[in-house]
């Protein structure tokens, strides 16, 4: 089982722009092109759910939110995530 978000832009999508901006952060986090939604989904396998994987996913929504001006769904609760709202998906995400 894995943890999943998606970011979804209201925009067309620069594709090589964001995999480059996206792909140094990513190392736990798989992602993936969604481009029925126009965005990103961001994956993260049950076993890699820890601290580590929690930074590389708030530096992800950091630069989907400011610089791609995405917006962000939780895919397990089915709610968006606001730039300032990332303490409650954190209790959702860590695992012990």
């Amino acid at each position: 089982m894995a943890y999943t978000l998606l970011a979804e832009s209201g925009r067309p999508v620069d594709w090589p722009v964001l995999h480059q901006a996206v792909m140094p952060i990513r190392k736990r986090v798989e992602v993936f092109p969604v481009p029925e939604a126009n965005g990103l989904g961001l994956s993260v396998p049950q076993r890699l759910r820890n601290d580590l994987a929690w930074e590389e996913i708030t530096q992800l929504l950091d630069l989907l939110h400011k610089k791609f001006e995405m917006t962000i769904y939780d895919l397990q609760t089915g709610s968006e995530v606001p730039p300032g709202g990332l303490e409650a998906l954190r209790e959702r995400f860590l695992v012990e």
